[in-house]
């Protein structure tokens, strides 16, 4: 993810909740004005924002306090370290100045998520050798293969930055400067953290080194930073070919003077520590590493699970699920080999495969139709909530398949002008079979992020912080809870292998708990981690040291999705439990996603609440429905 205060998917939604809140608070028939602790919470955010020239440039801010930052990148120098550190304490101060016993409705919610992701965001920043910005969704070392700025930086121009005419244009060849600025602190971060003993693994060096050099081999002239304002220049129909050229050239000076020779000098450095053979390890070998692993345990599950604890739940669910998976393959007249002997010899069989070709893609976006429109018709007894915004299924345009994960999710316009859409990828149809299908589809779709993501755009009455942040264990653990629940929906009882292909992906999401805690904690080896998911989950090698080599520069955040479909599964059950005949399934999904994405220490709060009030025989809907 890139690097910004606020998950970049979802600021953008947020941001003009509040731009039409200011209007739209005083007027007959509309929510109240926000509370006076929501605005400090509302506040504090687009002060942040205001200092991310990134994030004000994806959202299309040029003006406010903060004037035209568009001609700037982000301050990553080491000064800003401690800088940030003092705003987020400075924040987190002025939250817990107010006694949320006194606050009411949701500003009780409010006041514990906001002051969890202050303090998890400091206690990842306490280590001596945290970089100079904001952990939530940036890289833990200076240098990686997957999420560091300079790997980024060149989607970030690509894609956020955009040109209407010259004077767009020339900020972007301002940026292309500033790159030299910010690669320079780029690489004082990394030597400040070699200084404390912290070096990337071997694999991130290498990636990032390997992709560093494909950026600066073509002629400047050639570069994909010229390129693609090449590209935006071609769409404003306003600027003559001599302007174009001129632009061009500029842009091709920058990269020739500034770009270039700082991706060079960043180079230079990763090339030096290659040269040391720095090993692949996880944050056990790092000083103070155990203490920032279990921050980024607090930060990514939102819990207080510690690393044993969440590595005995893995391997309690994986041998759980393993037994599950063999008896539905027994059931099916499989009984020789392991259970991922017999998932791979099921793989192959024609029966449930779609042919590689134009027919098989036609007969497997049909198969998806078909399923979501089956679901929907089950959707009004389980939920009495519903999206009003549509969702369509596309297929990822081919020229993006080569780098497109398998499915992903695309949030509505808040606007209308656009649906929700499912985007699912059939570059490689081997990797699809019709008994594994239906679960990315109830996950990516309908009852999954589609349900919590467009019904989360409704909550208008929600401050900016909690429209936009947007916690990785309550987003894919309500993905993982949908799974679940779209078979006690009945939706594989004339297709049992469907069951099957249930359970194998949340077999993939257990492993993780065990690898991850494996590598960072158990002091595992790449090399064991890649054979225990290989072993359990059948995944192809490349497959498999592909998500090891990614979980290593990002510690604990595989653990988010197993965590949080537990703790759903947990509190619905607690729910049952107490309220027997009184409790409502709908009523509980409808209170999940009522609330927005919450951290799941304040959602079993929120839960627990509803369960006393529905006991007491108070209850009167969601929480978020109540101010």
């Amino acid at each position: 993810m890139p690097c910004s205060t606020l998950p970049r998917r979802l600021a953008a939604i947020a941001l003009t909740i509040i731009a039409t809140a200011a209007t739209a608070a005083d007027e007959p028939g509309k929510p109240p004005a926000p509370s006076a602790f929501h605005a400090l919470v509302d506040a504090q955010v687009m002060r942040n924002i205001d200092r991310d020239p990134e994030l004000r440039s994806m959202l299309g801010i040029t003006g406010g306090s903060a004037g035209d930052t568009t001609g700037r990148l982000n301050d990553v120098s080491l000064p800003r370290r401690e800088a940030l550190r003092q705003e987020l304490q400075s924040n987190l101060d002025a939250i817990q100045a107010w006694d949320r016993d006194r606050l009411t409705g949701q500003d009780r919610w409010s006041h514990a998520t906001v002051a969890w992701f202050y303090r998890t965001q400091l206690d990842l920043m306490a280590v001596d050798w945290a970089p100079a910005w904001l952990p939530a969704g940036a890289s833990t070392y200076a240098v990686d293969q997957l999420f560091s700025v300079p790997v980024q930086l060149p989607q970030f121009m690509d894609q956020q930055h955009p040109v209407t005419g010259e004077a767009s244009a020339r900020r972007y060849i301002e940026r292309l400067r500033a790159i030299a600025t910010k690669l320079d602190q780029v690489g004082d971060n990394f030597d400040m953290q070699a200084a404390h003993g912290v070096v990337p693994p071997e694999v991130a060096l290498q990636g990032a080194a390997d992709q560093i050099r494909g950026l600066v081999a073509p002629a400047p002239e050639a570069s994909p930073f010229v390129l693609s304002l090449r590209a935006k220049l071609e769409k404003v129909e306003a600027m003559t070919p001599p302007q174009r050229a001129a632009l061009l050239d500029e842009a091709a000076t920058a990269v020739r003077e500034a770009t270039n020779p700082a991706y060079a000098r960043l180079l230079a450095r990763l090339e030096r520590a290659l040269a040391a053979k720095p090993g692949n390890h996880g944050m056990w070998a790092l000083p103070q590493g155990d203490a920032y692993y279990d921050a980024a345990l607090r930060w990514n599950t939102s819990t207080d699970l510690g690393a044993d604890r969440i590595h005995q739940l893995g391997l309690d669910e994986v041998a759980r699920i393993e037994r599950e998976m063999a008896r539905v393959l027994e059931a099916q007249g499989l009984h020789e080999g392991s259970v991922r002997e017999r998932i791979e010899q099921l793989s192959k069989d024609e029966r449930y495969r779609y042919a590689d070709d134009d027919a098989g893609r036609k007969a497997l976006l049909g198969d998806v139709d078909r399923l979501l429109a089956d679901m929907r018709q089950r959707i009004p007894r389980y939920f009495g909530r519903i999206p009003p915004q549509p969702l369509e299924v596309r297929r990822v345009p081919v020229l993006a398949e080569a780098t497109a994960p398998g499915g992903y999710y695309s949030q509505p316009a808040l606007d209308g002008s656009r649906p929700g859409v499912f985007f699912i990828n059939l570059r490689d149809m081997a990797s699809y079979t019709r008994w594994n299908l239906p679960t990315l589809i109830y996950h990516e779709g309908v009852p999954g992020h589609h349900f919590q993501i467009a019904l989360g755009q409704t909550l208008t009455q929600l401050p900016l912080l909690r429209r936009s942040l947007n916690p990785s264990a309550f987003s894919e653990g309500w993905a993982l809870y949908a799974e679940q629940l779209a078979s006690e929906m009945g939706v594989y009882r004339d297709h049992p292998l469907g069951e099957l292909g249930r359970l194998q992906a949340e077999m993939f999401r257990s492993v993780r708990l065990v690898v991850d805690t494996g590598l960072h904690r158990k002091r595992w080896t790449p090399e064991q981690a890649m054979a225990y998911m290989r072993e359990k989950t059948g995944m192809t090698e490349a497959a498999v040291r592909s998500e090891v080599y990614r979980y290593l520069v990002q510690p604990g955040q595989a653990c988010s999705y197993k965590i949080g479909h537990l703790k759903m599964v947990e509190l619905r059950e607690r729910a049952e439990r107490t309220l027997g005949d009184r409790f409502d399934l709908r009523a509980f999904h409808d209170l999940v996603l009522g609330n927005g994405s919450l951290p799941l220490l304040v959602l079993e709060q929120v839960v627990d609440e509803w369960i006393a009030s529905v006991a007491a025989g108070k209850a009167e809907g969601p929480v978020a429905d109540r101010r």
